[in-house]
Formats: structure tokens, sequence, C-alpha cells
């Protein structure tokens, strides 16, 4: 990189806001996974304002620079991770302004705004996001979320400003009318919707327009199930009736002789429940309790359902629980601490890790209700085929089911020992960074974990999934029809003829690159 350039975007941006330190790069560089190919960033961008996100895109363009966007980087997909040399990353999350209208429902926000932030704003008018806002939303932002997509709740946002790759500044739907203060997504075209999603492949959003909605009533439930076929038949059931709002299943994580889930560990699964909690006296009770009814009822009942019913007064909340037990006869009802919890205090995280400070990572597939059941048992059976080369890496397999309406996320976790990487480090407490640091490296297991991976991923294609989190991992372009990737191929080239937008990511790179590894 010239001075003359260093020179230039350190004037836009502040001397304190471009780096070249080599350990914020390599941070910079990476995601919660191990990704082939990746290349370090060289640079380091942080603005403060749109426009000078704006100045710097033109700078680097004209210095034949690409420009990889990151929010918290917590991806799991590469779809943050530089695969390209001369390339600078531009982290938004000095974009965390947050506005509430409560009048009009709306909220506008920074990209670099965190889920949190917007929570914590728009329930002091009553109001909540209309998405369903990520559980590592104390961290992540709102604008890597708008990039990655969330399942089933993307209308939700309802306008877009983003810098497109030769450094100008576009406006979509809400933020696109007068004075940026329009309430509605669908005036025309929907030019918004071609920014959600696209892992930065289209632009880099600055700012989004989001629906906000009044919180309402809720009524909870748990059931304890014995098999996975019945867990995905009762939420199928349940959401296909409109019954709940949201339904959301898991395992006990499982290694070798099927280790009973003891308080600490329950909660450190869920660490939302310790979250909650007002002093360390209730979070023990809510650990134990968790472990007693929340994540299963025994040995002969592992999974859990729990349920979460919204509707205008409690008696109607209470009426659709009512329906949900009819749905969940299967099962046996247990203490319903894990919804409650989650309601009152939706956001945790600790260092994207296992019970042991395991690493960890998932795949997953969206898939229509009709298809869930059988997804989830060719996944089961895989995992089963694999017992073996399992247990001799000590990885364990855990699954969360979930569901927001007429689609069922299925997203098998790995866990297993290894050394974990300074994106995981950096965002433990000082007390889990002294607990968790011990693992050795872990090559084989780690390629256990990409091969599996890959293999669970083909499969939920092959059940008819789609994904979020696209990145470089899921395909995008080549799994559409040929008319459909054609236009999405034009779109990528009209606004980026250069390729220097999140080049590869979405298999939308410059000429001559491909999807990246998988």
């Amino acid at each position: 990189m010239s001075a003359a350039l260093r020179d230039a975007l350190a004037a836009a941006l502040g001397e304190a806001h471009v780096s070249r330190d080599p350990a914020e790069l390599a941070l910079a560089g990476s995601d919660v996974f191990e990704w082939p190919g990746a290349v370090p960033p060289d640079l380091l961008l942080r603005p403060g304002s749109a426009a000078e996100a704006a100045e710097a895109v033109r700078l680097l363009a004209a210095a034949g620079f690409s420009v990889v966007p990151r929010g918290a980087g917590l991806s799991y997909t590469g779809g943050a991770v530089p695969h390209a040399p001369r390339v600078a990353v531009l982290d938004t999350r000095r974009l965390d302004h947050v506005s509430i209208d409560a009048g009009d429902l709306r909220a506008r926000v920074g990209a670099g705004a965190t889920w949190e932030a917007l929570a914590e704003a728009a329930s002091r008018h009553g109001l909540r996001a209309a998405v369903a806002a990520p559980i590592s939303g104390s961290h992540s932002t709102i604008g890597g979320a708008a990039s990655q997509n969330l399942p089933g709740s993307m209308e939700g946002f309802i306008g877009v400003e983003a810098v497109l790759a030769d450094g100008s500044l576009a406006r979509a739907g809400a933020l696109a009318q007068p004075g940026g203060e329009g309430s509605w997504r669908h005036h025309g075209p929907d030019l918004t919707g071609l920014f959600l999603g696209d892992c930065g492949a289209f632009g880099i959003k600055t700012e989004l327009a989001l629906r906000l909605v009044p919180e309402r009533p809720a009524a909870f439930a748990s059931f304890a199930f014995a098999r996975g076929s019945d867990i995905a038949e009762a939420m199928v059931a349940t959401m296909r009736a409109g019954a709940a709002t949201r339904a959301f299943a898991l395992d006990r994580l499982r290694s070798e002789g099927a280790r009973s889930l003891d308080a600490g560990e329950a909660a450190r699964t869920l660490g939302a429940v310790v979250a909650a909690a007002t002093s360390p006296v209730q979070a023990l009770r809510d650990a134990a309790r968790l472990a007693k009814a929340g994540l299963g009822g025994g040995d002969d009942a592992p999974w859990s359902l729990h349920v979460t019913a919204e509707a205008e007064s409690e008696r109607a909340a209470a009426e659709r629980i009512e329906a949900v037990r009819g749905y969940c006869a299967a099962g046996r009802e247990v203490d319903a601490v894990v919804p409650r919890t989650l309601r009152a205090r939706p956001f945790s995280i600790r260092g994207m890790v296992g019970p042991q400070g395991e690493r960890w990572v998932p795949v997953h597939g969206i898939l229509p209700l009709s298809r869930a059941a059988a997804a989830l048992a060719a996944l089961e059976a895989m995992a089963e085929a694999e017992r073996a080369a399992l247990d001799d890496a000590g990885m364990a397999v855990n699954w969360l089911v979930a569901s927001t309406g007429p689609h069922v996320t299925i997203e098998p976790m790995f866990y297993w020992p290894d050394a974990l990487d300074p994106i995981h480090l950096a965002h433990m407490s000082g007390r889990n960074r002294a607990r968790f640091g011990a693992f050795a490296a872990n090559p084989s297991g780690r390629a256990l974990a990409r091969r599996l991976r890959e293999a669970m991923r083909d499969a939920l294609d092959a059940h008819g999934a789609v994904h979020a989190q696209l990145g470089r991992f899921y395909r995008y372009a080549e799994a559409l029809d040929p008319a459909a990737a054609a236009l999405a191929h034009r779109i990528k080239l009209a606004l980026d003829p250069g390729g220097r937008m999140n080049p590869g990511v979405l298999g939308l790179g410059a000429a001559g690159e491909g999807r990246g590894p998988a």
C-alpha cells in the first residue's frame, strides 16, 4: 500500500481508525472456523459515518483494492474472510446510532449497532423489532444480520443505505423516500431486498430502517420427547396450525457414554439462562431447573421442545398454549424455564465454544414444514454412521431444530477438543480465557468437522433446504436455475464491474473466481 493511500485514508477516517497492526489484521481476517485459502487483509478501516465509508471505498477502488465488510465477525461460513490479495476490511461497528420513531413504528440504525442496543431502545416504548434477532445479538450487528439473512424474518427490514463499489451511496425503500423518513419498503421494485442476504457482494450497508411492532403478552410451554422424529412432528403440527410464535428443540449434548448433563453444563449450553439471573443464587437455581426439566426429561427423553405463543391478551396466549399441548401429546410437559428466560433475556454469547471450551461449528438448512422430519432423520442417520470417527475425535453432535413460521431450521452443531483462535478468545471473559485455553491444536478433528459439515450441507440440499449466512460455504449462484443465476451475475456486474466488493462471496466474484473453499 502506498504512503499516499495510507495518508488519504487517515485524513478521511482519522489516524486511529486505519490499522495495519498484525494482530488486528489477523482477527479482522478470520471467523469462527478455519478457511483454507484465506488471505490476511492489508489494512483494517473503521469509518464513523456513511460519508467516511464512502470516501474510503472510493479511495480503495482508485488504488485497485478490494473491500470486505465486517460487523462482529461471528460468521462461520467465510463470508467476511478475505480470499484475495490487496484487500481492506471495513469494520462497521462505529456506525452504531439507533433512532426510534414510535409513532410510525420504525427505527433507523447504523449497520454496526447491535441487536441488543436496538432492543433496549425500542423496549422503552413497549416495542421491539419485527425481525427476530439472533441470540448473539449482544455482539452481532444489525448490518451483519441483514447481510447474512435471518430465517423467516427479513421482511422487517424496510430500507437500506449502502456504499457501492465505486464509493457512491445508494438508498432504497424507506430510506430512499424524502428525508429518509419513509415507512414503506415496497414502492415499485424491491430494491431493498437486493442488499439483504447479499453477504456484502452488492454493497456495504451503512444504515438500515426496520419495522417495529408492539410487545405482546406471551405464554410458554416445554416438553420432553424420546425421539427427534416426535419433536419434528410436534413442531410441524404446531407451526402449521399457527398456534405458536416460536418453537425450538434441543437434544442434550452427547459424547461417549451419553454423559449426564449437570447444572453447570446446562447453564453453559444456554448461557442466557444464567445471564438473565439477578443474582448468583438465582443463576444456580435456574441452571439446576434447566438441567432437570429444560433440556430433556432424563435418559428416556433426551429431546426438549420449547414453545412461545404470543397473542393480543394473556388469555389468548394461554389458549394458544393449550392448543400446543394437543400437538405435543407424544411428549411429557416439563418446566418452561427455557422459553421464559430467553424471552426475558434473549441475548447471550460465551465465545462460540462448547460446555468445556471445545471448538464449535454448526451447519444448517431451512426446510419446508413437510420435509423437516425426513431431513432430520437423514441427518441423525449420518451422524450415527460416523459414530466411530466421532468417538475417535472426541467429537459430540448437538442438535437445534427451530421454527418461527412455515419453515423449520435444522442445525447440527459439532463440538470437539481443539485450540481456540483469537476470535474465540476476544469474546470470552478473562476467567473463561484462563479456563478454556488449554486444548492443543487438533487438525484431524477440524478435518472431520469440515467433512461432516459438507456432507450434511449436501444432504440438506437434497431435501430442498435453503440457507442463511451463505458466505463461501453454502451454494448460491450454482444452486439457482440458469436464468436466475444469470440475473444474479448481471446485477453483480452492473454494481461491481471490477469484482472488488467482497470478491468470491456467493459465487459472484470477479472473472475467474470460484466459490472458494467448501
